[in-house]
């Protein structure tokens, strides 16, 4: 009987183990849809560029909000440099990309864009990761709820990650931030 019910409470903890894994899988950043893999990007068979998005993000930059995302990007180097992760390296490419997400999270924020593609497709060959915000008015309150997230904060401290850049855009008193990351 003693044997048995071993076996019994073995398989359920083995059950409880698997069920634990596939919910920490479900909650994973890849399967939120805000982080892609290396390989994903290098295996990419179709190219999406925004070239109209980029082009309309270069031709309008607050240096007010600019400076402001300096700061977060500064923050975010101190919390990778807390956790023994190197320093992420400033991407004007990726500014770019920032640039246009920011705006498009005015019209509707989601990882999906306004048109419906993915986040991702403004430069699929660039883009690995992204974390979106709006209603923070400064670089400590936004980085802070990044950090409280588990998502965003797996993609702060994502040790393959060695580029980023963010972007904040206002609409209405709002703020819309964007930080995007790549490898």
């Amino acid at each position: 009987m003693k044997r048995i019910l071993a076996l019994v409470m073995l398989i359920c903890i083995t059950v409880l183990i698997c069920v634990a894994m596939i919910i920490n899988l479900k909650q994973g950043i890849s399967d939120k849809g805000i982080q892609r893999l290396r390989c994903d990007i290098n295996s990419e068979q179709y190219h999406f560029l925004d070239n109209e998005a980029i082009v309309l993000a270069e031709s309008s930059s607050d240096t007010g909000l600019r400076e402001v995302a300096l700061v977060a990007f500064n923050e975010v180097n101190d919390i990778r440099a807390d956790a023994g992760l190197n320093s992420l390296k400033w991407d004007k490419n990726l500014e770019s990309v920032a640039n246009v997400r920011a705006k498009e999270c005015s019209i509707k924020f989601s990882h999906i864009r306004p048109n419906g593609k993915e986040w991702y497709t403004v430069n699929s060959r660039i883009q690995g990761g992204e974390n979106l915000a709006y209603g923070f008015d400064n670089a400590d309150d936004c980085v802070e709820a990044w950090m409280a997230s588990p998502t965003h904060r797996d993609n702060i401290l994502y040790d393959e990650f060695d580029k980023v850049a963010i972007s904040i855009y206002e609409e209405g008193g709002v703020y819309y931030w964007s930080e995007q990351f790549s490898y």
